[in-house]
């Protein structure tokens, strides 16, 4: 019992830590998102948003990009700050990364119009 509730504790503390401030504005959008994959399609993203993932040991994932107008940058960082993957001025196309644990995928964008996905690598 102890042991459930001092992972829920840490769990919820994680969150917590790596929640920040987002400020954007986003216009007909659609996002869906887990602890496993995060996704969204936007007619306009301006600003900083970001989504927290808990992926499973030496999890190998993929970025997709769709670009069709602005920039976007992306950025993923583990629970501790440590910079994974970061994706400048990101046009259409696929970008991988390892990870494992709590990591925080943000996005920075200047009027993008397209789509950003992250999910686990298919073999």
């Amino acid at each position: 019992m102890k042991k459930s509730v001092l992972k829920i504790i840490s769990v919820l503390m994680a969150l917590l830590l790596l929640c920040g401030c987002d400020s954007y504005r986003a216009f007909m959008s659609i996002e869906s998102g887990t602890l496993k994959s995060w996704s969204q399609r936007h007619d306009l993203l301006d600003g900083k948003k970001s989504h927290i993932m808990f992926l499973k040991a030496d999890s190998k994932m993929e970025i997709e990009v769709e670009t069709e107008e602005g920039e976007i940058d992306i950025i993923v960082k583990t629970l501790s700050g440590e910079e994974i993957i970061e994706i400048e001025n990101a046009e259409t196309g696929s970008f991988e990364f390892e990870a494992e644990g709590f990591v925080k995928i943000t996005v920075n964008a200047d009027e993008h119009r397209g789509s950003v996905s992250v999910k686990q690598k298919e073999s």
